[in-house]
């Protein structure tokens, strides 16, 4: 069996202002107008927290600080992703260290900074994405 025929362990980066806002983006890898959130592969031998820092860092050129693991959410071959294939999302909190100057890279073409109850009336937002936002969002009103 191929690499190819695995799943791919992937970070998502759930990044939040001191407002308690979330940064989500779009990709190319995500088409048809979608939100997102940055986040890549994670490494063989790399930690859940330092991939999720790394791949902001690559694709947005932003510090951030991991937090937690929100939750894992599996996607298998869904019909949003420009390719065939299974990941196991690690959708990861983090906080925002520094100043909000993103670079952009071939991968995110647009971020924007929404509040849980705008991010969550979307009509298009990642279903991954929207699940974890609601499991936040509940967790934050449960206080």
């Amino acid at each position: 069996m191929s690499k190819a025929q695995y799943p791919e362990p992937v970070t998502g980066a759930f990044i939040f202002n001191r407002e308690n806002q979330i940064l989500l983006a779009k990709s190319w890898k995500w088409p048809g107008d979608i939100w997102s959130v940055a986040g890549g592969h994670i490494e063989y031998g790399e930690k859940i927290e330092d991939a999720v820092e790394r791949e902001v860092m690559e694709e947005l050129g932003l510090v951030v600080k991991f937090q937690r693991v929100i939750t894992v959410l599996e996607s298998i071959f869904s019909p949003n992703f420009v390719k065939k294939k299974h990941f196991i999302f690690n959708e990861c909190e983090c906080l925002l260290v520094g100043e909000f100057r993103p670079r952009y890279n071939a991968e995110i073409q647009e971020t924007r900074w929404f509040s849980l109850t705008d991010a969550r009336s979307l009509k298009n937002l990642h279903p991954a994405v929207r699940t974890t936002i609601e499991i936040v969002d509940k967790e934050q009103n449960a206080k």
